[in-house]
């Protein structure tokens, strides 16, 4: 019989405390709405340092490919060469030594055979050419090219690198050497470069994937530099993800991205108060309004739908499940022990 009394008592007692429970979270509930709490605060940065991690392997890369870098240099013009001839002695019985400087045009002036095309070659090759030439005259001839002077030009390196601005250099200097010199890529560099050159009269620009060339291997893009060259390393665009995920924010864009990676960037959806359902990516056309493409995150888990890519500018928006909201604020602080459903 006590257990009876018991068994009412504490039914009484939870029965009178959702009553209790019940009007202070309807009270507490509309005092949110309409005092604006609901607001969703502006986009904040994330705080994890992923962006400069990247930059900073990145930066490796372009070292560690500058290193490596074994290549015989190509002459140009205004360098200055030093021929040495060992078939025919100078004054003193020595091998006769010519300097020269290569002219505009490209030649170089030599002893018994007069002019020769010196600039697009590197030193090996105009060492077989002299040979070649030199043979009319001299059985078997030993001949040396060494770059005594190289010539200097200007090439500017702009935009989200450590050390912007105009750089002197001299010989036979590529992309990434240039990017070298001018300190790297600065935390928010993006992952390509615009490569600005005057070709006969008419500008023209090249854009160049550093991940291909640097971590690829594709040493079709170390361009070799040409003076008044201007490299220039834009920005690093950036995409949001707003609304009910761990770490909402704006993330940098620096390589390819499909919208479950820009949630996972963003620490994923937030199992409390967070619902898949209703994700929208809000995506500027090309006449400046937002286009809204609805997200199935089901369907692609399932792999019934695509995975799109994310571009510069889009907004990835989840939505707040009211009903978890409610419970996870009121009811779940309160500690009733009540299951969340899944919405």
């Amino acid at each position: 019989m006590p257990r009876e009394v018991g068994g009412r008592a504490g039914g009484l007692g939870s029965v009178f405390l959702a009553r209790r429970i019940a009007p202070v979270a309807a009270a507490l509930l509309l005092a949110l709405v309409f005092s604006g709490c609901w607001a969703r605060k502006p986009p904040r940065l994330p705080e994890d340092n992923s962006q400069a991690r990247e930059i900073e392997s990145l930066n490796r890369e372009i070292a560690a490919a500058v290193t490596g870098a074994k290549r015989d240099y190509t002459i140009g013009a205004e360098d200055l060469l030093e021929v040495t001839l060992f078939d025919i002695q100078g004054a003193a019985g020595e091998p006769r030594v010519v300097k020269t400087r290569v002219s505009a045009s490209g030649l170089i002036t030599l002893p018994l055979v007069g002019q020769v095309q010196a600039a697009g070659l590197t030193t090996s090759e105009l060492e077989a050419s002299l040979r070649e030439k030199f043979r009319k005259f001299i059985h078997d001839p030993q001949i040396t090219v060494f770059v005594e002077e190289y010539r200097s030009y200007r090439v500017s390196v702009v935009g989200y690198v450590e050390k912007p601005g105009v750089l002197e250099v001299s010989g036979d200097k590529t992309l990434l050497e240039v990017l070298a010199m001018a300190g790297g890529l600065n935390k928010d560099a993006g992952r390509t470069v615009q490569l600005t050159r005057n070709v006969e009269g008419e500008v023209r620009t090249a854009i160049i994937d550093l991940d291909r060339l640097s971590r690829k291997g594709d040493v079709s893009l170390n361009v070799a530099m040409l003076p008044g060259d201007v490299v220039n390393v834009p920005k690093a665009g950036v995409f949001y993800v707003e609304g009910s995920v761990r770490k909402p924010g704006a993330y940098p864009l620096v390589d390819t991205v499909t919208v479950t990676q820009a949630l996972a960037t963003a620490g994923g959806i937030d199992p409390r108060l967070g619902k898949a359902g209703g994700t929208t990516l809000y995506r500027r056309s090309k006449g400046g309004e937002r286009e809204l493409i609805q997200i199935d995150i089901d369907a692609i888990r399932e792999g019934r739908a695509e995975d799109i890519l994310v571009k510069e500018d889009d907004v990835l928006v989840v939505p707040m499940s009211s009903v978890k909201f409610v419970v996870d604020r009121f009811i779940g602080s309160i500690g009733m022990g009540l299951a969340i459903p899944a919405y």
